[in-house]
C-alpha cells in the first residue's frame, strides 16, 4: 500500500516550526514508517514528488511565495499552515508603521532597496484547511493533528483557554497571585500551558479561541496598574493581528 506524501515547506520565517518537526527525534523515525516526505526543508533536498498533505510554515511576503502557495493548493488534498506566522502573519508582522525604520536600523546600507510586501499568512492567499499555531509549534500538538489528517478526518482544535491547562497542571495563576501580564486567559489552549509552567507568563502565540474577552483582560491589566503603551506592547508581538 502506498504511504500517504507529506511536504513541509517554508516561506518567510526563521524555520522554527520545522526545526521543532526535526526535533521530535524517536516520534519523527515512527511518522516516517507510515508517510513518505518528499520535502523537509531545513533537512532534506526535494524529490520533486507531489504531496497529500502540506504543512507550511511562515509569513507571505513576496509574489513568488504567493504563487508557489497556490500552486500548492492545487496539488494537495489539504494545506496546512504550521506556525504562528503561517496562521497570522506572525512576530514579523510587527510594527506596520515602523517597519522601514527598522530596516534602515538593521541594514543601513541595503535596507531601502528591499523589495518586500508586509507579511500575510497563507489564509490570506489560499484556502487553508487547518491552522496549527505556536512559536514554535507544540510537538505534541503538531502529531496529535497528523494523526487525524492521515485517516482523513479533521483535527479537534481547543476551544478553551489556557487557564483550563495550567488547572490541570496545578499551576499557580501568575496573573491573579503574582500580579504578571499573562495572556492566557484569553489565548487558545494546546501548547500545554509551556510558558506558565515555567513561571513565564504567556504571550498568546496560539491566538484566540472563541468569545475570548480581550477588552476584560485589558481592563485587568490596567487594575495591575500597567500603562496604555505597556498594554499594547504586551499585545504587539501576536494579538494585534486579531483586534
Amino acid at each position: 500500500m502506498e504511504k500517504p506524501k507529506v511536504g513541509f515547506y517554508s516561506l518567510t520565517s526563521c524555520s522554527g516550526d520545522i526545526l521543532e518537526i526535526t526535533n521530535l527525534e524517536e516520534d519523527l523515525l515512527k511518522l516516517l514508517e507510515i508517510v513518505d516526505v518528499v520535502d523537509l526543508n531545513v533537512a532534506m533536498p526535494s524529490t520533486g514528488k507531489k504531496p497529500d498533505i502540506a504543512f507550511v510554515e511562515g509569513a507571505i511576503t513576496q509574489a513568488d511565495e504567493a504563487r508557489f502557495v497556490r500552486q500548492l493548493r492545487k496539488q494537495v488534498k489539504y494545506l496546512v499552515a504550521i506556525g504562528s506566522c503561517a496562521c497570522t502573519g506572525g512576530v514579523v508582522a510587527r510594527g506596520p508603521k515602523q517597519r522601514r525604520g527598522w530596516l534602515k536600523d538593521v541594514y543601513p546600507e541595503s535596507g531601502e532597496g528591499f523589495k518586500i510586501g508586509f507579511p500575510r499568512p497563507l489564509k490570506d492567499v489560499v484556502q487553508v484547511d487547518l491552522e496549527i499555531p505556536g512559536c514554535p509549534i507544540e510537538k505534541r500538538y503538531f502529531l496529535h493533528c497528523v494523526g487525524y489528517l492521515l485517516k482523513g478526518v479533521m483535527p479537534e482544535v481547543p476551544n478553551y483557554p489556557v487557564c483550563m491547562e495550567c488547572k490541570m497542571r496545578e499551576n499557580e495563576c501568575l496573573l491573579r497571585y503574582r500580579g504578571l501580564p499573562c495572556l492566557g486567559p484569553i489565548t487558545r489552549a494546546g501548547c500545554g500551558a509551556r510558558q506558565p509552567s515555567l513561571g513565564r507568563p504567556c504571550d498568546g502565540c496560539f491566538g484566540p479561541y472563541d468569545d475570548a474577552n480581550l477588552e476584560s483582560l485589558m481592563e485587568i491589566f490596567r487594575r495591575l496598574g500597567l500603562s496604555e503603551r505597556e498594554i499594547k506592547k504586551r499585545l504587539d508581538l501576536f494579538w494585534e493581528r486579531h483586534r
